[in-house]
C-alpha cells in the first residue's frame, strides 16, 4: 500500500500548472484559454494513457507498468525546461502524460486486489497520495519559480518525480496471489454469513466486453466525467482567479495546496464511510455538496472566504476520490478490474480535458471566473443525480440490486 501511496502522489506534479499559469503567460504572452490548453492537451494524452496502462497492468504486472511509466514522466517535465513555443510544451507534456496513467488507474487496481475487509479504508488512504501531492507540488513549485524561474524548477521537479517513481516500482507487489497469500479479510468474508455491503453476483467475474454492455458502466463513466470536468476546471484556474481578485500569489498558491491537504481527510474519513455505509450513498451526499461549494466559490471577495471554500470543497472533493473505484470494484470485480477501471477513467478525462478549457473560454469572453464556477456546479449536481439512480449491472442470471 505505500508503494500505491507513494504513486498517487505525482498526480499533484499535473495539477501545479496552475502555478506555472501566469509565468507562462507573461513570457509567451498566452490567452487564459490557450494557456489552460496545455492541462487539457494533457487529459487528452491521460485518456489514451489510461487504457494502456490498465491493460499493461492486467497483462505485464504493475512493477514494470510503473517503470517504464515513471520514466516518461520525469523525462517529459524535464525537457517542458527547453520549451520555446506552444507545440513545444504540447510535445514535451504530452510525453509526461502518456506516462501519467501509472499515478491513479493502477494503484487503485493494484490496492482492490490485496483488500477485501476495509477497501473503502485503503483506497481512501491510497488516493490520500493525490491530495499530499497537491500539497507538496503546489507551493514547492511557487517557490522554486520566484528563485530559479519556471524552466529550471521544471528540471529540479521531473528528476524528483521520477526517482521516487522508480523506488515505487520496485517496491510493489501485483497481488497477495503471487507471495502465496490471499487478500486481507478474504476468509473472514468467506466464513460470514453477513456482509456488510453484498455484491449479489459473488461467483461472477467481469471480463472488459461484457462491462461495456451494461447500464452501470456508463452510468459509472458519466458520473466521473461530471465531475473531472469541474475538478480540472476549478483546479487549473483557481490561482489565476485568486490573483485577479487581488489574493497574493503565495497566499493562492497555499490555498490550491490547502485543497490537497484538507482532501487527505476527506479520502480516508469519507472512503472508510464508504466502505461501511455504501459507496453510492457517500459519492452523492460529496458530489451535492461539492456542487454547494462552488456557487460560494462563484461569490468569493476576499481571503477568508476562499480559504472557507478550500476546507469543505476539499473534504468532500476528496471524499468522492475513493468511491468511484470502490464502485467499480464493487460492480466489476474480476481479474479485468484495472482495464474497466481504466477505461471509466479514460472516458472522464475528457471531461476534465474540457473543463479547463471553458473555464479559460468564459475568463476570456466575460473577464471573470463567476459562470465559470455555476457551470462546475452544476455538473457536480449531475454528478449528483446520475449517483442517487446507479445499480448493480444486470447480466443474463442475476438480479439488479439498487443497494
Amino acid at each position: 500500500m505505500a508503494s500505491c501511496f507513494l504513486t498517487t502522489i505525482a498526480y499533484g506534479l499535473f495539477f501545479s500548472i496552475g502555478v506555472f499559469f501566469k509565468p507562462l503567460q507573461a513570457e509567451f504572452g498566452w490567452s487564459a484559454a490557450l494557456t489552460s490548453s496545455i492541462h487539457s492537451f494533457h487529459l487528452i494524452i491521460f485518456i489514451i494513457s489510461t487504457f494502456v496502462i490498465g491493460w499493461s497492468t492486467d497483462r505485464f504486472g504493475p512493477q514494470a507498468t510503473l517503470a517504464c511509466g515513471g520514466t516518461l514522466i520525469g523525462l517529459g517535465v524535464i525537457l517542458c525546461s527547453r520549451v520555446n513555443s506552444l507545440w513545444d510544451f504540447y510535445f514535451y507534456y504530452g510525453m509526461a502524460s502518456l506516462g501519467a496513467g501509472i499515478v491513479w488507474v493502477l494503484p487503485a487496481s493494484v490496492v482492490q486486489r490485496w483488500f477485501v475487509k476495509a477497501r473503502g479504508f485503503t483506497l481512501g488512504i491510497v488516493s490520500a497520495g493525490i491530495g499530499a501531492g497537491i500539497i507538496i507540488y503546489a507551493p514547492v513549485s511557487n517557490h522554486l519559480i520566484t528563485i530559479y524561474g519556471w524552466r529550471t524548477s521544471y528540471i529540479i521537479i521531473g528528476i524528483f518525480t521520477w526517482v521516487f517513481l522508480i523506488i515505487a516500482a520496485i517496491f510493489i507487489e501485483p497481488s497477495p496471489e503471487k507471495k502465496g497469500l490471499l487478500p486481507y479479510g478474504a476468509e473472514e468474508v468467506k466464513q460470514s454469513s453477513h456482509i456488510t455491503q453484498p455484491d449479489p453476483q459473488p461467483d461472477n467475474r467481469w471480463s472488459f466486453r461484457d462491462a461495456l454492455r451494461t447500464r452501470t458502466y456508463w452510468v459509472l463513466s458519466s458520473i466521473y466525467f461530471c465531475t473531472l470536468l469541474s475538478i480540472h476546471m476549478i483546479m487549473i484556474h483557481i490561482i489565476p482567479f485568486a490573483v485577479d481578485i487581488g489574493i497574493d500569489k503565495t497566499d493562492a498558491a497555499a490555498a490550491l495546496g490547502l485543497i490537497g491537504g484538507v482532501s487527505i481527510a476527506g479520502r480516508v474519513v469519507v472512503g472508510a464511510l464508504g466502505q461501511k455505509f455504501g459507496f453510492r450513498k457517500s459519492l452523492i451526499l460529496c458530489t451535492a455538496l461539492c456542487g454547494v461549494t462552488l456557487l460560494w466559490l462563484a461569490g468569493v471577495k476576499v481571503l477568508w472566504m476562499l480559504y472557507a471554500f478550500v476546507v469543505i470543497y476539499g473534504f468532500f472533493y476528496g471524499g468522492k476520490v475513493p468511491q468511484l473505484p470502490g464502485l467499480t470494484g464493487q460492480y466489476f470485480h474480476g481479474k479485468a478490474l484495472a482495464t474497466i477501471f481504466g477505461s471509466t477513467y479514460a472516458i472522464a478525462l475528457i471531461g476534465g480535458a474540457i473543463g479547463p478549457v471553458i473555464g479559460g473560454l468564459i475568463y476570456d469572453k466575460t473577464g471573470s471566473y463567476h459562470a465559470a464556477f455555476i457551470t462546475g456546479a452544476f455538473f457536480w449536481f449531475i454528478a449528483a443525480i446520475l449517483a442517487y439512480f446507479i445499480s448493480f449491472p444486470v447480466r443474463i442470471g442475476f438480479k439488479e440490486d439498487s443497494s
